[in-house]
């Protein structure tokens, strides 16, 4: 009945209520078009502008907006505004965009002689717009040539031309030649070229063929460098080769900021052939932050192994913040040194969450107090304990028991759970380099719950020992070689065996142990610190 009501309600404000006299609300878009080789769902995001959003037909943070007073300013109408959507007017500049856009982009798919025009249509106060987009003959490309002022680059940037990212008889796609501009940055800083950029990667196109087709030549500029008379010379790239590590592992915030190591007298350990930078005492044993570097002394820049260097010292539960730089060596050779500077995080924390519950007239309450140690025994071991308790009041009626007792019975649930994550695999052989290339972790838990109803009394625990480690990307491999629990029932009234006889619930209260193997793979794409859908398969 109240969502009878309120919906009658958003539906009944007029959905035109805050737009001006003489506009019209954005009531929809449509993007007509021929068929043609590209792909029609990118299209949506080159319109600039779009209508208000809908929840299946209903257009309900408009709604909200509109529920609104106008001229009223006081929270609750303020409250509206914000969580709603204002109407979306008609924008006669930003559709024009929105033609233009779409023309641009029909030109970077190779669709050069592409017509788009758009179309008006008013009712009611209402607009909608339709897009009308003849692709025509689209240009394709002909031959592709490659001319390198440094001859050393070419076996590496045609060693894998599978992964080129443009190819005879496609289409002329202005995008495809720039993600080709970036592959070949990575191919090559990934070699040891750390002053290499896609900024030297350059095109020259034919298009005066005729049949619409075109003949690219991919070329890359030499080295240019300014002498000490501010003339440009140019050179073969250089390959840049790892002097020194350095790793800080106690840096704050702000000295992050101010420079990196600077001038501050440290104390030095020389550790696998890194530098490690600390003031006093260390704060996390030298062996845990080695075996995550991927940058070694004495071996060419590869930025990938310094892309996973920053994600396994990131994945370390010590750390709060990773910064990793460099800086060139006044030498002959083409050197590098490299600063590897850490920001710990809050080495204890805890925190405490209270709540009242009201379950079908049963008044209770709960309490949650964690605890967490991210640093346990100096390895960045990560250690969690919880303590739960809950208490509920349950009235007469619903307690099922044989008891002659009269009036309300209590709820009771207490509960204690311990977490230990260790940044390694606990084995008895040697694991570095398998720490370095998966990041792997060994998980410990262990746990126990009480209840007691006037029904029963039942205690659960629970204790598992497992490993899981990162295989190839978006993919998480777990492992559990042990898992155990116990479930036991000191006490069941007779009136609740009853009436558990013959139901699927019968041995959950039951006295059983269980000891099981488990295994299980995860796949994701979902990138961290981006807002955006992912998809999970396990």
């Amino acid at each position: 009945m109240l969502f009878l009501i309120v919906s009658v309600l958003f539906f009944s404000c007029r959905a035109t209520k805050y737009v001006p006299e003489e506009e019209y609300l954005l009531h929809n878009y449509k993007i007509e078009t021929d068929v043609g080789d590209f792909e029609k769902k990118e299209l949506n995001e080159y319109i600039k502008q779009k209508p208000n959003k809908k929840i299946i037909f209903w257009r309900f943070y408009l709604s909200l907006y509109n529920l609104s007073k106008p001229g009223k300013e006081n929270g609750f109408n303020n409250w509206l505004r914000r969580i709603g959507e204002p109407p979306s007017v008609y924008n006669e500049g930003l559709k024009q965009q929105s033609t233009e856009q779409l023309t641009l982009h029909m030109h970077n798919k190779g669709f050069y002689e592409a017509e788009v025009s758009d179309t008006t249509y008013y009712r009611k106060s209402r607009a909608k717009i339709v897009y009308q987009i003849s692709p025509n003959q689209p240009y394709r490309i002909r031959d592709i040539n490659y001319f390198f002022q440094d001859a050393t680059l070419a076996h590496m940037v045609l060693a894998d031309t599978t992964s080129n990212k443009f190819r005879h008889g496609e289409l002329f796609d202005v995008d495809e030649l720039q993600q080709e501009r970036v592959r070949i940055e990575t191919v090559l800083r990934d070699s040891g070229y750390y002053a290499f950029n896609r900024e030297f990667v350059y095109y020259e196109v034919d298009s005066a063929l005729g049949n619409h087709q075109v003949d690219i030549t991919l070329g890359i500029r030499n080295f240019q460098t300014t002498d000490s008379r501010g003339q440009t010379r140019t050179s073969p790239h250089p390959v840049y080769t790892i002097r020194d590590v350095y790793m800080g592992t106690d840096f704050d915030a702000i000295s992050l900021q101010e420079g990196g190591l600077g001038e501050v007298v440290r104390d030095t350990l020389v550790y696998d052939s890194i530098h490690l930078v600390y003031t006093g005492k260390h704060n996390i044993r030298p062996g845990v932050v080695t075996q995550k570097n991927y940058i070694i002394p004495g071996t060419v820049y590869d930025a990938s192994d310094v892309n996973r260097t920053y994600r396994n010292l990131s994945s370390l539960s010590a750390f709060r913040m990773v910064d990793i730089r460099f800086k060139e060596v006044d030498s002959e050779d083409a050197m590098l040194d490299c600063e590897v500077l850490v920001v710990p995080a809050t080495k204890q924390s805890y925190a405490i969450k209270l709540e009242g519950t009201n379950s079908g007239g049963n008044i209770g309450a709960a309490a949650n107090v964690s605890y967490r140690h991210r640093n346990l025994f100096g390895g960045s071991e990560q250690f969690d304990l919880s303590f739960t308790g809950a208490l509920e009041n349950l009235k007469e009626g619903n307690v099922s028991t044989d008891s002659t007792q009269k009036g309300p019975s209590l709820m009771q649930e207490f509960g204690v759970e311990a977490r230990l994550r260790i940044p390694k695999f606990l084995l008895p052989v040697k694991t570095t380099q398998f720490i370095r290339k998966y990041n792997p972790q060994t998980n410990i838990r262990l746990s126990y719950n009480y209840q007691k109803r006037p029904e029963y009394i039942r205690t659960l625990a629970s204790a598992s020992f497992g490993y899981e480690w990162k295989g190839k990307e978006n993919i998480m491999h777990r492992v559990f070689p042990l898992e155990a629990s116990l479930i036991l029932t000191p006490y069941k009234d007779s009136t609740f065996i009853e009436w558990l006889e013959g139901k699927y619930l019968f041995y959950s209260y039951e006295p059983h142990f269980i000891v099981d193997t488990r295994y299980s793979m995860v796949w994701s794409n979902q990138k961290p610190f981006k807002n955006q859908n992912f998809q999970d398969i396990r």
